[in-house]
């Protein structure tokens, strides 16, 4: 639990530092250039995937100690929590149904990870408005929506129905968003040909 709390001080000790380096190159450049702000984006996108990376090698970690019965930092075993009347300390303990609807959960929690990881990727490469970008906000609304319906097919089995809708909304924001942001790429490409 103290390598938890260290580990989450630690990153927000980080991000205010990253916070603190883009306000003060902002102060030094009150009038930025567009390369200047292209660098910021770019290397902001770098800090994000970094802060991605190690989130992902300690979520790796936790899954295999959960698996395997290790000791997850100062705790014992691992729980995993999946809501808040059910909770596992192993594989064996979960219901068939529960356990498989779990492990779909999660290979969906990694190929959203590898959505936001390959945004981000984009962003910093410098590619800020492509048709790449759009497709990848999208199937983050698409990701948030199936994985609203698999938890609703867990709490439902665990007929432990407390389960917000917001995901689901959100999801359906960030559709239409992506397809606000689809037609305006489409508008300025015009633009662009007939000028």
């Amino acid at each position: 639990m103290i390598l938890a709390n260290i580990w989450i001080i630690l990153s927000f000790a980080l991000a205010f530092y990253v916070f603190w380096l883009a306000v003060r190159n902002r102060a030094k450049n009150v009038a930025p250039s567009q390369a200047a702000r292209l660098q910021r984006i770019q290397n902001a996108s770098w800090w994000v995937q970094l802060l991605m990376v190690i989130s992902f090698v300690v979520v790796s970690y936790t899954l295999l100690a959960f698996f395997m019965g290790w000791p997850f930092f100062s705790e014992p075993k691992v729980r995993i929590v999946i809501s808040h009347s059910h909770i596992y300390t192993s594989p064996a303990d979960m219901p068939n149904d529960i356990f498989y609807l779990w492990l779909v959960q999660i290979a969906w929690a990694v190929f959203g990870y590898w959505v936001v990881f390959s945004l981000f990727g984009l962003y910093r490469r410098g590619i800020l408005f492509a048709a790449k970008n759009v497709r990848h906000i999208r199937s983050l609304g698409y990701f948030l929506i199936v994985n609203w319906a698999i938890n609703d097919q867990m709490q439902g089995a665990l007929r432990d129905m407390d389960l917000s809708t917001t995901p689901l909304f959100i999801g359906l924001l960030i559709i239409f968003v992506s397809w606000i942001m689809d037609e305006g790429r489409k508008l300025q490409e015009e633009q662009e040909l007939t000028v």
